[in-house]
């Protein structure tokens, strides 16, 4: 019975207090109609939060109608505390803080021209101890994106960084004393799509598309990692093109059809010296032949990875999170038109809508929840 009782009381907490932070500021009243408790029971939540300074008062709300008293508003405090998300991308690192109540507070971009973790580790140390210098409120943890497999918070594989070996998350929570969490990024871009989105997410797969290729998967609302947090490996599936050739030998689907394979491809072609996407764009646009092709190519290279991909999981939306698609919307509406002609399903195709920084608003999202303690906590899109 006791063991019930703490349970409850456990979960009415929770429930209030994703109240307060998805409506906040919001009267308590107004808590306890939505959460079906009676309002002394939230009463005394909230005044257990107002305590811990979790929550503070936040001011007098409308009247009624019939007039009467004001009520008392209450919101999530953001003095007291933030949370950091690192990516940690090839050969680069980006940063973001955020506070407890999710808004942002701060961002970096780092560039080296090296794969050695130990660097990037300095840079890290540098970031979180001139955040800590700028921010009177305490750093409360830090999740670090991973471009590669996590599994029970050990990097197993990144193709980005020389690990040598080192425990990443033990190595950043031992210098801070805080949690560190590691994620993978592409499930990272899925977690910020279900949290930021105006509508419910329950089921979706949101592919990210940068140097190599990965998808994020979301189950009945929760992150699907699989078996050994390999799920979502999409860019090391075959490209069945591989004729003859062992499964050891054969191209992987990113070794083919990634964006910046295809951006190497056009330098290649046009024998540039320097590229980016504005430049491909603009050779798009004067209709340029080599260009053309190679672009139509990769179309319908990934319209056959969005294809298996619905196919497979049977998501509500599919989302692609791809800067090329920034530049080149037309081909991801196409590939959507062309795929709602052969296909049965109504599945809807987008492009993110923040492509730059989706993991690391993700991160935040997630490393918030696990401050909180709340599994499922809707946050607002701050733009």
């Amino acid at each position: 019975m006791v063991i019930h009782k703490e349970t409850m009381r456990s979960a009415n907490e929770k429930s209030v207090l994703q109240r307060i932070f998805t409506e906040g500021p919001i009267s308590k009243s107004q808590v306890a109609r939505d959460v079906s408790l009676n309002k002394v029971t939230v009463s005394q939540i909230i005044n257990k939060f107002i305590s811990s300074r979790l929550v503070v008062e936040a001011g007098s709300g409308d009247s009624t109608q019939q007039g009467g008293r004001k009520p008392e508003l209450v919101q999530i405090n953001s003095k007291y505390g933030y949370v950091v998300c690192i990516d940690l991308g090839y050969q680069e690192l980006s940063v973001l803080s955020m506070s407890i109540n999710g808004q942002k507070l701060d961002s970096r971009h780092t560039i080296f021209g090296n794969d050695d973790i130990n660097i990037a580790i300095e840079k890290i140390y540098e970031i979180l101890v001139e955040f800590q210098e700028m921010h009177k409120e305490r750093l409360l943890g830090l999740l670090v994106s991973i471009h590669g497999i996590v599994h029970k918070n050990q990097v197993i594989y990144s193709p980005f960084w020389n690990m040598k070996q080192i425990d990443l998350a033990d190595t950043l929570s031992k210098k801070f004393d805080i949690p560190v969490i590691l994620e993978n990024e592409a499930n990272l871009t899925a977690t910020f799509e279900r949290d930021y989105s105006v509508n419910e997410i329950q089921n979706a797969v949101s592919i990210s598309m940068h140097k190599g290729i990965g998808a994020g998967i979301i189950i009945d609302g929760e992150l699907y990692r699989g078996r050994k947090g390999e799920a979502g490996e999409i860019g090391q599936t075959v490209a069945f093109e591989s004729e003859n050739q062992s499964l050891e030998k054969s191209n992987k689907i990113e070794d083919v059809c990634s964006p910046q394979v295809i951006l190497a491809r056009i330098k290649n072609a046009k024998k540039l010296e320097y590229i980016n996407w504005q430049l491909v764009r603009q050779m798009f646009d004067d209709k340029d032949q080599e260009t053309l092709e190679i672009l139509k190519e990769f179309e319908n290279n990934v319209a056959k990875i969005i294809n298996n991909v619905i196919v497979s999981f049977d998501p509500d939306v599919l989302v692609v999170n791809a800067y090329i698609f920034k530049e080149f919307p037309e081909i991801l509406e196409r590939i959507s038109n062309g795929f709602a002609h052969v296909s049965v399903r109504n599945t809807p195709i987008v492009l993110s809508e923040n492509v730059k920084n989706a993991s690391l608003y993700g991160g935040c999202a997630q490393m918030i929840r696990t401050i909180l303690g709340v599994s499922k906590l809707k946050l607002q899109y701050k733009k």
